[in-house]
C-alpha cells in the first residue's frame, strides 16, 4: 500500500503576503483583509528595500511588474468571488515535514 501526502491551501487560507528582501532578509507584511495588497505590490515592486537599500530589480511598469500587481490583486479578490460557488479552488504546495499552521493536509 502507498500512501501520498498532499498540503492543499484554499484562497480564504491566504491572510498576508510576504515580500522579502533577498539580500538582507527584511521582510515587510501585508494582510490581505487590510487591502491595499494591490497598490503596496505595485508601489514595492518599483522601489528597493527599505532596510539595505538593495533595488528589486523590477523596471516600472514591465510585464514582470504588471504580472506582480495582477498577482496581488487576484489574490485579494479570489476568496470573496469563490464564496459561496460551488467550484472550490485549492492550491497544491510542497508538504514540509511536519504540516504547521501555514498549510492544511489532506492525506
Amino acid at each position: 500500500m502507498m500512501f501520498e501526502k498532499k498540503c492543499l491551501v484554499e484562497p480564504s487560507d491566504i491572510v498576508a503576503v510576504h515580500f522579502e528582501c533577498r539580500q538582507c532578509g527584511a521582510a515587510i507584511v501585508v494582510p490581505i483583509a487590510a487591502g491595499g495588497l494591490t497598490e503596496q505590490a505595485n508601489r514595492l515592486a518599483a522601489s528597493s528595500c527599505q532596510f539595505c537599500h538593495t533595488p528589486w530589480e523590477f523596471t516600472p511598469n514591465s510585464n514582470e511588474h504588471k504580472l506582480l500587481r495582477d498577482f496581488a490583486s487576484a489574490l485579494e479578490q479570489i476568496a470573496a468571488q469563490l464564496k459561496g460557488r460551488n467550484l472550490k479552488l485549492n492550491l497544491e504546495i510542497k508538504c514540509p515535514e511536519q504540516v504547521g499552521t501555514y498549510a492544511k493536509s489532506k492525506e
